[in-house]
């Protein structure tokens, strides 16, 4: 009672699936590996010239120069590590608003999100320049994340 017609799909499905899974692993690889590469070298780019041998040396013995270590551990690593967390946060935001409306073109432009925290800065720019002169950051911060 062997059917010879179905056994050949089911090889045929799982090589597609194998073949499938395969480039995802491979993109997925190439994909860590490029962000790898940015990570150095956004670490070996700055004002101050740190070569790249004493960089790993101080990410991983902490070893070297007072101002280096300060240098990579207090302005480098904490600006790549946010700007990956914001990243991050700005693809899940988009999409959480396209798995939410059901829509792949849903945005925070076309949605109006980003005209009404727009609307809601600039009111409170009016009101805080003619009360006071200035207008705190904290302040507009607020007020954009309001609108």
């Amino acid at each position: 009672m062997e059917l010879p017609m179905e056994h050949g799909r089911a090889g045929s499905f799982h090589e597609e699936n194998f073949r499938r899974r395969s480039r995802y692993t491979l993109v997925f690889v190439l994909l860590a590996a490029a962000f790898c590469a940015i990570i150095i070298l956004n670490i070996n780019t700055g004002n101050v010239n740190i070569p790249l041998g004493r960089i790993l040396q101080i990410i991983f013995t902490r070893s070297g120069s007072v101002d280096e270590v300060n240098i990579v551990w207090k302005i480098r690593l904490p600006r790549i590590l946010m700007s990956a967390i914001l990243g991050g946060a700005l693809a899940l935001s988009g999409f959480l608003l396209q798995t939410f409306f059901e829509n792949p073109i849903a945005g925070p432009f076309v949605l109006g999100i980003s005209s009404g925290a727009k609307m809601a800065v600039a009111i409170v720019m009016i009101y805080f320049i003619d009360m006071f002169g200035k207008v705190p950051s904290v302040i507009l911060i607020l007020a954009a994340f309001v609108g």
